[in-house]
């Protein structure tokens, strides 16, 4: 069951990497908001704004 939710949360930080890195943003934010939110923490990196690169 713990091995279940830890891939889990493995996988929605990994998509939660990807979308904040395609953003322009950190891919260690996305992934630990992905992993620690689930399914609204990939929401909020989809919300998120895009970073202006400077």
């Amino acid at each position: 069951m713990i091995y279940t939710l830890l891939a889990i949360g493995i996988v929605f930080g990994a998509l939660g990497a990807f979308i904040a890195e395609r953003k322009g943003r950190s891919h260690t934010e996305g992934f630990i908001i992905g992993f620690l939110f689930g399914l609204i923490g990939l929401l909020i990196e989809l919300m998120l704004s895009s970073k202006k690169e400077d």
